[in-house]
């Protein structure tokens, strides 16, 4: 498998992907394949024929106080792109999943550089958390421009004794303590 890219003695597979986009348009049927020496493109045809394999070699991607020249691009709504910065110009790949293009961006880093990148493995869950808190903040704006009443139930403290007052988001409600009105 190895010998179908001509690969040097002392180079070896690290990662392999299909359903791989590259340049301006996503074609989904390339593979690209990373070694510890070469980007590796393999351009497929229709059928998923080979019809050119485009070796980019690791050692011609810029670094920059440390840092190789990488990033995420996101050339529309539905890839991601693993930009590369090499000396002589730039090369773009379209993936499926950011996920898939951060990993790769990991692995070249630590080819490159010898230092292992370390992420968190749950970031995500705050990341997701934060975009749940944004759309819910978004569709309670919209309800409320479009006149339509929460039906979320709420409970705060009193802001004059303290007491817990319950009711529906927006409601004013008096207390029943110290007769206090306070919108929910």
């Amino acid at each position: 498998m190895e010998n179908e890219f001509n690969l040097n003695a002392d180079e070896t597979i690290v990662d392999r992907i299909s359903k791989i986009g590259y340049g301006g348009f996503w074609s989904g049927n390339n593979e690209l394949v990373l070694t510890n020496q070469n980007i590796i493109l393999v351009k497929k045809g229709f059928f998923g024929n080979t019809e050119e394999v485009v070796k980019y070699p690791l050692s011609d991607l810029r670094v920059v106080n440390g840092q190789v020249q990488a990033k995420i691009g996101r050339p529309d709504n539905v890839t991601y792109a693993l930009d590369l910065y090499f000396n002589k110009g730039t090369e773009s790949f379209r993936f499926e999943w950011e996920s898939d293009v951060q990993k790769w961006i990991d692995e070249i880093t630590e080819i490159i550089t010898g230092v292992k990148v370390e992420r968190d493995e749950f970031a995500w869950v705050g990341e997701t958390l934060a975009m749940a808190e944004s759309v819910n903040s978004t569709i309670k704006s919209f309800k409320k421009t479009l006149g339509i009443k929460s039906t979320e139930q709420v409970s705060i403290k009193c802001p004059s004794c303290g007491a817990t007052l319950t009711g529906t988001e927006g409601e004013t409600v008096k207390c029943p303590y110290c007769g206090t009105f306070t919108t929910l």
